[in-house]
This record gives C-alpha cells, sequence and structure tokens, in this order.
C-alpha cells in the first residue's frame, strides 16, 4: 500500500483465545476499546498489521536477550522453527504474500556485531518450510544506529526516523517491485522500526508490506504509545 494505511488488512478483531487484541498490532484490547498504539490509527504507519507468535515474557524473553545479546546463536533454529509452525498454522492468510524480508542488521565497520540474529533465524525458518516460503533480503542497513532499547517514544521515533531511516536502502528495487512481503523481526513493541522498513520497501514498489514478529512486548493498563515514555524495545 503506497503512501500509506487505513486500517487492518482484514478490519475485524482478532481473538486469540478469551482476549480480544487489535486487528493492527495484536495488542490487547477491552471490548469496544480503541487500541492504544496510536500507528494502528494512522495512515502514514507503511504496514498493513503485524503478527507475533507470542508476548515477550518469561522463558522467551530470556531466550531472545540470550541469542540477540549473548550471541547464543543454537536459538536461531528455534526461533526459526517457531517462526514456520506459525506461518503455516495460518496458510490461508500469509499464502498471499510472496517473501519474508529480514529487518537487516548493519554488519560493516563499527557493527556492534558481527553476525544478523533476524536474518539467521529466517534463514532457519525457510529451511524448515521448504519453497513455500522464500527469503528475500532486499532491505540493507549501510550504518549503525543507536540501540532502541530503553528509549522512550519519543526519543525511539526520533531515532527511528532520522539515523535508521538514513541507514535503510533498497539496492535492487527490482526484487521488490509489485510484491506482497512480510518483513520479520525478533520483538515488535510499537512499530517506529517496522515502519521505517516497511516504508523503504513500498517506496521501492511494494504493494503491500505486514509484519511478523517472534514476540509481541505486552503493555501495561497505562501505557500508549499517544503518551511519552512509552514501551522501551523497538
Amino acid at each position: 500500500m503506497h503512501g500509506g494505511v487505513d486500517g487492518g488488512a482484514r478490519g475485524e478483531r482478532r481473538v486469540m483465545g478469551a482476549a480480544w487484541v487489535c486487528p493492527v498490532c495484536g495488542q490487547d484490547v477491552e471490548p469496544g476499546a480503541t487500541c492504544r498504539n496510536d500507528w494502528c490509527r494512522r495512515g502514514d504507519r507503511w504496514w498493513s498489521e503485524v503478527w507475533s507468535v507470542a508476548p515477550h515474557v518469561g522463558a522467551l524473553r530470556v531466550a531472545l536477550a540470550d541469542y540477540k545479546y549473548r550471541a547464543r546463536r543454537h536459538w536461531a533454529e528455534v526461533f526459526g522453527r517457531m517462526l514456520a509452525e506459525f506461518l503455516d498454522a495460518r496458510m490461508p492468510f500469509f499464502e498471499d504474500f510472496d517473501a519474508l524480508v529480514p529487518v537487516p542488521a548493519y554488519l560493516g565497520p563499527g557493527a556492534r556485531r558481527g553476525w544478523d540474529p533476524v536474518a539467521e533465524l529466517v534463514g532457519c525458518a525457510a529451511r524448515l518450510a521448504g519453497p513455500c516460503w522464500p527469503v528475500e533480503p532486499a532491505v540493507v542497513k549501510r550504518a549503525e544506529t543507536p540501540p532502541m532499547a530503553g528509549l522512550g517514544l519519543g526519543r525511539r521515533r526520533g531515532c527511528a526516523e532520522g539515523r535508521l531511516r538514513q541507514a535503510l536502502e533498497v539496492p535492487q528495487r527490482a526484487r521488490v517491485d509489485a510484491a506482497r512481503l512480510i518483513v520479520v523481526d525478533d520483538v515488535f513493541t510499537e512499530g517506529s522500526t517496522m515502519r521505517e522498513v516497511a516504508r523503504v520497501l513500498c517506496l521501492a514498489g511494494a504493494a503491500e508490506v505486514i509484519g511478523v514478529t517472534i514476540a509481541r512486548q505486552p503493555w501495561g493498563p497505562t501505557r500508549s504509545t499517544a503518551e511519552p515514555g512509552g514501551p522501551g524495545r523497538a
């Protein structure tokens, strides 16, 4: 969807167990209430909707931290299997998309790490799923950007719209032209990182971008992206 979106792709609430969730970002909402994530009401977010495998809590949160920050790379197979099974279980919806696009890491001089955690787990998922889910590493990151973990909402969005936007590039636009793409990341909080990756893909010609993440950061009852000091992870 070029230039923005106007709501969830299916226009209905998803129900996970007994909980009502936002049809756009998957956060828990009270029945009849509006999602507290203001991206879900905005037409300039560039991604249509985001799905997450599980909440970013407990053992999954610890495992993701071990993987990403302590380089316990054996977790890539576990997360890749989780992703492949999640996509396969929802094939009537996801089969209409053309490829998986990992949120890229910077691997050049001065990089924080010498490997790409998201690309690695997506590669594992693709190997498990076979030709059903081709990987298209369409977006590259040309420079390191400050980590967003621990930042308040305003600083996170400023970083995303500034340094991150400047660092992202689609070198071969023909590979994404008119494609419907699934952008994959490890953790989703409110969507600023996803927005920048979706934006550069749509400007390169992608027809639609949705997101799938391994984990979704749950919000407390008073946490809202419409207020300062929102969730602390990108």
